[in-house]
């Protein structure tokens, strides 16, 4: 096999395929690569260009060729490892993807965002002391990359490590003008701290770099309520319903279950009675056999006089404590006879 300087182009040649590929001329660069590979067959560094510009032109399966072709003419070809890495995630492989992280490490030990996606999709697949190993590392090599310290910052909190994890937040935040994760999931840890006013202030700068996330309103509506603002609280729940009624789905069907019920407990201790009954509805054709929200609308449709069908709904809910000498305490669900 040729050695590393007569395998790949002549520096001239390099410097040329990066500037095309800066243009976004893509299938000028794959023209070239192409080219460039007739001339040398064994340059792992054009395979894997040849495999980044197939994949940005949706030609995934050409594009994992040509990563494997650059690791079987380069053993160790880090970058190829990594990119096949991405391409398998997506396709929703994470062990497979973890595998070729690995690899990537493997070659470069100091390959920061290998370390970094290594450590996510460990985060993922909930190996959380594994990610937080490769997560800090990736943060040592890559000090300046926002994102890293991001994701570094997600597994101290899992982990327990709520300080450590706000002081890598806060480092995200300098990193990054305007960074929405990072301000939503420092609320979190702020949460996580009881410092719920500092949490709010986090939240509201969430919510005012993205407007549209729901996440972050419902996040504020949270704290609030904590704090004992209920009309904030409200305001910032209602705000976040109404920006997932606009994209109905599945992926959110939870956080509008969730939100239904909050708006609806406000409503009753605002004493609106029958707007939370509409609001537990529709919560309930979310999730239709929830005790629960079928037990805080029965306490609603009390509240409006109706207490024969409203003690029934709690009934039916929350059950009543049941003894018995053969069963011990129970809890029963139902009618009552």
């Amino acid at each position: 096999m040729a050695d590393i300087e007569s395998r790949n182009p002549t520096k001239t040649e390099i410097d040329s395929l990066f500037n095309l590929y800066d243009s976004g001329n893509y299938p000028g660069v794959e023209k070239f690569c192409r080219q460039l590979l007739d001339r040398y067959p064994e340059s792992g560094l054009v395979h894997n260009m040849l495999g980044v510009v197939l994949n940005y032109l949706n030609r995934e399966s050409e594009a994992i060729e040509a990563y494997e072709q650059a690791i079987r003419v380069e053993s160790g070809y880090a970058d190829s490892y990594n990119n096949l890495g991405l391409i398998i995630k997506a396709q929703g492989n994470q062990e497979g993807a973890l595998e070729r992280f690995k690899q990537a490490v493997k070659a470069d030990p100091e390959y920061g965002e290998a370390r970094n996606n290594l450590g996510v999709t460990l985060q993922e697949l909930g190996k959380h002391a594994l990610a937080l190993e490769h997560l800090e590392e990736a943060a040592k090599i890559s000090p300046n990359i926002a994102f890293v310290h991001l994701n570094y910052a997600k597994s101290l909190r899992i982990q327990g490590d709520f300080e450590r994890a706000l002081h890598e937040y806060n480092l995200a935040i300098r990193l990054k003008a305007g960074y929405f994760e990072a301000y939503n999931n420092r609320g979190n840890v702020l949460e996580d701290l009881h410092r719920y006013d500092d949490a709010k202030e986090s939240y509201a700068r969430a919510a005012q770099f993205n407007p549209n996330n729901s996440l972050a309103f419902s996040n504020l509506g949270v704290v609030e309520k904590k704090l004992g603002d209920y009309t904030g609280a409200f305001r910032d729940f209602s705000k976040a319903l109404e920006l997932e009624n606009q994209n109905p789905g599945d992926s959110g069907k939870d956080l509008r279950f969730r939100l239904n019920v909050n708006v609806g407990n406000i409503l009753v201790y605002f004493r609106k009675f029958s707007e939370a009954v509409d609001t537990y509805n529709a919560a309930l054709e979310i999730q239709p056999d929830s005790q629960d929200v079928l037990a805080f609308k029965g306490n609603a449709i009390c509240a409006l006089g109706r207490l024969e069908e409203g003690l029934q709904m709690r009934q039916e809910g929350f059950g009543f404590v049941s003894f018995d000498n053969k069963e011990g305490v129970t809890i029963k669900h139902g009618v009552t006879l």
